[in-house]
């Protein structure tokens, strides 16, 4: 009896998984999209913020030949980190961002772009700030040394 019993729920079990293995489609209507951006921060060597004490603009200028983008720190999070949003930029481009009227820096951004089942988003792979690779362990939030 105990054998009839297990076979039964055995099979039903096999059943039900079959069944819902079989659904191709994925449900993206309770799924948040990932941020489409990521923070920079500049920093000196004993890190203390640059940015809204050293640097008190309210935009920093990103360009190079093709782009000029402003710059601004993150709406309702760290005022100290400028946002950059990957639609904004090009990966494998360099840019330079004006700090003050007199500082100047180089950075160049790659990314890749990965198409998943309900969004396609953005994944930092690389910065390169006035020619040094960054090392990074959080690809949405950088922080560079001065």
């Amino acid at each position: 009896m105990k054998m009839k019993c297990f076979s039964s729920v055995y099979y039903t079990s096999i059943f039900v998984v079959l069944l819902s293995c079989g659904e191709d489609d994925v449900d993206c209507s309770a799924v948040l999209p990932p941020p489409n951006w990521f923070e920079i921060g500049f920093f000196d060597t004993q890190g203390n913020a640059l940015i809204g004490s050293v640097y008190q603009q309210e935009e920093f200028r990103l360009y190079n030949d093709n782009t000029e983008l402003l710059l601004r720190p993150v709406p309702f999070g760290d005022p100290e980190r400028l946002q950059v949003i990957f639609s904004n930029i090009q990966s494998n481009i360099e840019y330079y961002i004006e700090l003050t009227a007199t500082d100047t820096d180089t950075l160049h951004f790659n990314y890749e772009t990965i198409n998943g089942p309900c969004f396609s988003f953005s994944n930092l792979t690389e910065v390169i700030f006035n020619g040094r690779t960054i090392e990074f362990e959080d690809d949405s939030r950088i922080d560079l040394i001065k």
